[in-house]
């Protein structure tokens, strides 16, 4: 039995460190492309990156994109999940919301920006169904829409398995204790939801920031991070040191997000015991 033991933890590490250094081997690359040049050690890749004409200004196109797609991305999130939980909506309808929000995880993410050119371009079928085209699909525009599309699924099923977690029962004692709707609302629902609203934000965030699929198809002129690492690493004229700068600039909201995650670990509600109790049926 003891030996059955050792070899079980013998495996594990051997697995542990197959996998940190399959982790790890590609950032040290990244790390040695970007630091070392023709002459040995050298800062001119990243100077060569940050005074760049236009990186700056893609950067923070990213941030700006990426943090309104996220936050539109766990809104409507929220209220889809809150429509399955707290409303009295049919199976169906409740089923059929489940299946919307979870239907674009297995989709690639360039097929998006494609589904958007097919439908709100000059020549796609709303704008022809309707006569006029509604907005301008490439650059911000198209960017939010693709992104909010590409990060639902993930933000629904954090929420959504969350709010199944959430003890109902708490809602009756808040209003026979005499609170309002809106702090039923705030106290029973939005307080044990705010780590995990703050988690969707920060995940959804992060796969706004990194994505290239929707920029390629839809960006237009509006250039974003990863647009500028395409340029870099697969141009006409590939430049493997300036790529590795900018690959390592995209590593760096990663990192802050599983800090904040871990950080946010903390403020986790947790239940002993979920009662299920029957919604009170209205007419709204």
């Amino acid at each position: 039995m003891r030996r059955k033991n050792w070899e079980l933890k013998g495996i594990f590490w051997i697995i542990t460190l197959l996998f940190v250094g399959f982790l790890a081997a590609p950032i040290l690359l990244l790390l040695g492309k970007s630091l070392v040049g023709e002459g040995g050690f050298t800062w001119e890749f990243y100077a060569s990156v940050v005074t760049r004409e236009g990186f700056l200004t893609a950067l923070g196109n990213s941030f700006a994109v990426a943090a309104a797609s996220a936050v539109t991305a766990t809104v409507i999130a929220f209220l889809m999940a809150y429509a399955v939980h707290y409303t009295g909506l049919p199976r169906w309808a409740k089923r059929l919301i489940t299946a919307i929000a979870t239907l674009p995880m297995f989709l690639p993410t360039i097929t998006y920006g494609f589904a958007i050119i097919y439908s709100f371009g000059k020549q796609g079928l709303l704008t022809q169904l309707f006569g006029r085209q509604f907005f301008d699909i490439y650059g911000f525009n198209g960017l939010l829409m693709g992104y909010v599309i590409y990060t639902l699924p993930i933000s629904f099923m954090l929420i959504h398995n969350t709010m199944g977690y959430i003890d109902k029962k708490f809602m009756i004692v808040s209003r026979l204790m005499g609170d309002s709707p809106f702090q039923t609302f705030r106290m029973t629902i939005l307080r044990p939801l705010l780590g995990t609203l703050a988690t969707s934000f920060i995940q959804t965030f992060f796969l706004c920031f990194t994505d290239f699929g929707i920029p390629a198809s839809v960006g237009g002129s509006f250039e974003v991070v990863a647009s500028v690492l395409y340029t870099e690493m697969l141009g006409s004229v590939p430049n493997f040191g300036n790529g590795a700068v900018v690959a390592l600039i995209m590593l760096v909201p990663s990192i802050v997000s599983i800090t904040v995650l871990t950080i946010l670990e903390r403020y986790n509600v947790r239940y002993n015991r979920i009662s299920q109790i029957e919604l009170k049926k209205g007419k709204v």
